[in-house]
């Protein structure tokens, strides 16, 4: 059994994701995985051996390793190592190699990536974090929340008003001056106010 044979066969084999047996092959796949050496070679596990282990029948076991081969997943392997552990030559199954490399891409830092899944008419496009598609299939960016803050003053749930009053005209404050502006000065030199009693009274509780 090889660890790096089995999750190549959960993880990366490319099985096209829209063909009814796709189940059917990923189990046979991952049935040969188990046999299989670190570099996915020398797998041959006979086929009453992969019924068992898969719940199909001998004909879909059989169907189902000529299409993994069909698909470039498998090939056939080298009988060496077989013949040398299995005396008999009526008993001997068939020996596979798994194209591990299939499914994996290697990226400009020379590093393998897993490619986006496959179907059977090639490979899907990968989603972008920042894009959206249309129903046209142009990616569009995604348009910030109306509703976050900052996006739009402050108002009132109805009619969009803004929630400060009006200028009561008794204090200092200039036409479209912020609630914090409406102030009372108490000295000439304007160096000390306090809140408008009348157009800002939310203010009140203390002199700057």
């Amino acid at each position: 059994m090889s660890i790096e044979a089995i999750n190549w066969a959960l993880n990366h084999a490319p099985i096209p994701t829209d063909r009814k047996d796709a189940s059917t092959l990923a189990i046979t796949l991952l049935a040969l995985a188990n046999h299989a050496g670190p570099d996915g070679r020398d797998a041959y596990p006979s086929v009453d051996r992969m019924m068992r282990y898969t719940r199909l029948s001998r004909r879909t076991v059989q169907r189902s390793l000529r299409s993994l081969e069909e698909l470039g997943l498998i090939r056939p392997g080298n009988t060496r190592v077989r013949d040398a552990n299995i005396a008999e030559a009526n008993s001997r199954p068939q020996v596979y190699n798994l194209v591990l490399s299939a499914g994996l891409s290697t990226g400009s830092d020379g590093e393998r990536r897993h490619d986006a899944p496959l179907t059977s008419r090639g490979r899907q496009q990968k989603h972008l974090g920042a894009s959206a598609a249309t129903g046209g299939g142009v990616s569009m960016p995604h348009e910030p929340s109306f509703n976050r803050p900052g996006n739009h003053p402050a108002s009132s749930a109805l009619g969009g008003r803004s929630t400060a009053s009006s200028e009561c005209g008794d204090c200092d404050a200039r036409p479209g001056d912020p609630i914090s502006a409406r102030v009372i000065w108490i000295d000439r030199d304007r160096t000390r106010s306090t809140p408008c009693p009348r157009c800002a009274p939310q203010r009140l509780g203390g002199t700057r």
